[in-house]
C-alpha cells in the first residue's frame, strides 16, 4: 500500500455523514459484478484533543489523517490498533425491460450512513446506491458478457453471473434497469493476538 493511496482514499473519505436522498427500488435486482478493495494500517499515533491519526502502512510510510468531530469514540483508538478501510462496487441489472417511457438516466439515489457510536472502536459505513436506466449496447448470452451504455455515454463491461436467468431475452438496443452500489467502510480495530 502506498502512501499517497492511503492518503488520498482517507482525504476523499473525509470521514464525513453524507446526506440521504431515498429513493423508491425497482424491480428485483440481481447482482452482476463486484469488486471489493480493502486497505489496512496501522496506527503509529493518536491526538485525541487535534484529532490527528498517524498511519502506518506495511512498507513503512507514515500518513496523517484528520478525523472529522463527527467520528466518536476516537479516545478508544490506541498505537497499534489496525485502520481498516473497505470499499466495494457492484452494478445489478433488473430481470425486466426498463418501462417504455423511462428515460435514460438516474432515476433515484439512497444513501444510509451506519456509525459505530458505543462500539468497541469507532468506526462508519456509507452505502450509495443509485437506480438508473441504460442501454444494452453489446450482448453475449454465451459468454454472458454485457456491455451497458450510461447516460453520460461511458461504457459499462460486466460478466453476468450464472445466477442470473432470462438473459437470452435481451438484446443490444434494450433498456434496462440497473442498480449501481457504492459501498465504503472505515473504522479501527484492536489486532488479533
Amino acid at each position: 500500500m502506498k502512501k499517497s493511496l492511503l492518503a488520498t482514499l482517507v482525504a476523499s473519505l473525509g470521514l464525513v455523514v453524507a446526506g440521504s436522498v431515498f429513493a423508491q427500488a425497482p424491480a428485483k435486482m440481481l447482482p452482476l459484478a463486484a469488486e471489493a478493495v480493502v486497505l489496512t494500517a496501522t496506527v503509529d499515533s493518536v491526538d485525541v484533543k487535534k484529532r490527528i491519526v498517524v498511519l502506518k502502512d506495511a512498507n513503512g510510510n507514515l500518513a496523517q489523517m484528520n478525523v472529522s468531530k463527527q467520528i466518536n469514540d476516537l479516545d478508544k483508538v490506541k498505537k497499534g490498533d489496525l485502520f481498516v478501510v473497505e470499499h466495494a462496487q457492484a452494478i445489478a441489472v433488473g430481470l425486466v425491460a426498463a418501462p417504455k417511457d423511462a428515460k435514460p438516466g438516474v432515476s433515484g439515489v439512497r444513501a444510509v450512513v451506519i456509525s459505530g457510536k458505543g462500539s468497541a472502536k469507532p468506526f462508519e459505513e456509507t452505502t450509495d446506491t443509485v437506480y438508473a436506466t441504460v442501454k444494452i449496447s453489446t450482448i453475449d448470452a454465451k459468454t454472458r458478457v454485457v456491455t451497458f451504455t450510461l447516460p453520460s455515454g461511458e461504457k459499462q463491461r460486466v460478466k453476468v453471473d450464472q445466477s442470473v436467468l432470462g438473459l437470452e431475452k435481451f438484446k443490444a438496443g434494450d433498456d434496462v434497469l440497473v442498480e449501481f452500489v457504492d459501498d465504503t467502510a472505515i473504522g479501527f480495530v484492536t489486532p488479533k493476538k
